[in-house]
């Protein structure tokens, strides 16, 4: 039982009238806080914590840097403060880099476009990059700028997590993930999309390759990117999933492919608040039933499949 601080003091003060000292009872530090104590972070320590609890907003910075390797491991305030103005000057090289190549001055602050642009020239795409790529970083990019106040901060997180990103959509097949938990999870609606044709016209894709972005609301991003950060892109596929499933009345009550790329387009505007808890129950209940099913590599095979949703 964990007691307000309010009931802690009314009981203190009810013991002191009956002549008994209390002790005051001290919360015990958090895995966090004791990681960083240590001299050099445990990057997998901080990954593993990530996976198992949610973050609060006062520890997310630093374990959000540390793990995408924008920030030392080094746990000193001297080295944190050398390389952060090593970073500042590589982001001031890139400006005017930018500058040079657009022939037009830099904003006065950040922009999603900007960040894109500077993404590409910092890995020589920008003469071969596609409107869509430059339209998925754009997207990617603004949570960054909205959560992290110093340029150099947002954008070299940014630039590491996109690097990351690519690197995970290229590695691991999500779209065919989700379309196999989408079946297990709710065959009837599975169904429906199929034979409307819509599975492969819907934007579930395009979710995917903003990494939800610009969907979900910014609390629930930051948390479904802590699992993202450390490691665990399934967590994305449940996302969909949920979200999906949620408008499935919805979905089902329209026959064109329009009409349902329209209900999930504007799905944001009505985003239950019982989305994260459809979205960790789906986390939870599959997680394990489709690792170990990928583990076996029978993904795809038709073999032990029917494991996965068996708690239906």
């Amino acid at each position: 039982l964990i007691m307000s601080p309010m009931s802690e003091n009314f009981r203190s003060s009810y013991y002191g009238t009956l002549g008994v000292s209390s002790v005051a009872v001290v919360k015990p530090p958090s895995s966090l806080d004791v990681l960083f104590k240590a001299e050099i972070l445990d990057v997998v320590k901080l990954k593993s914590i990530c996976l198992q609890h949610p973050l609060t907003t006062f520890h997310r910075p630093l374990v959000w840097k540390t793990i995408l390797g924008v920030s030392p491991t080094a746990n000193n305030e001297a080295t944190r403060i050398y390389v952060k103005e090593q970073r500042k000057q590589q982001l001031e090289d890139l400006k005017r880099c930018l500058k040079f190549v657009s022939r037009e001055p830099a904003g006065t602050t950040p922009s999603p476009e900007e960040f894109s642009l500077l993404y590409l020239i910092e890995k020589n795409r920008l003469l071969v990059s596609k409107r869509a790529e430059h339209t998925d970083l754009c997207a990617i990019a603004k949570p960054f700028i909205k959560l992290f106040p110093a340029d150099e901060d947002a954008y070299w997180l940014f630039s590491s997590f996109a690097a990351m990103w690519e690197t995970e959509m290229e590695s691991s097949d999500l779209k065919t993930k989700f379309v196999f938990c989408l079946k297990n999870a709710d065959r009837e609606l599975h169904d429906y999309l199929l034979y409307t044709n819509a599975l492969n016209n819907l934007p579930f894709f395009k979710w995917f390759n903003q990494c939800f972005s610009d969907l979900l609301p910014e609390m629930h991003l930051e948390s479904v990117w802590d699992k993202v950060i450390a490691g665990s892109s399934i967590v994305l596929v449940y996302v969909a999933v949920a979200l999906i499933v949620d408008q499935k009345q919805y979905l089902m009550a329209v026959k064109s492919k329009d009409g349902m790329y329209e209900i999930l387009q504007n799905v944001r505007n009505y985003m239950p608040v019982i989305l994260p808890w459809h979205m960790y129950t789906f986390y939870f209940r599959y997680q394990l039933e489709l690792s170990w099913t990928l583990s076996h590599e029978a993904f795809g095979t038709g073999q032990s499949l029917a494991i996965v949703g068996h708690h239906k």
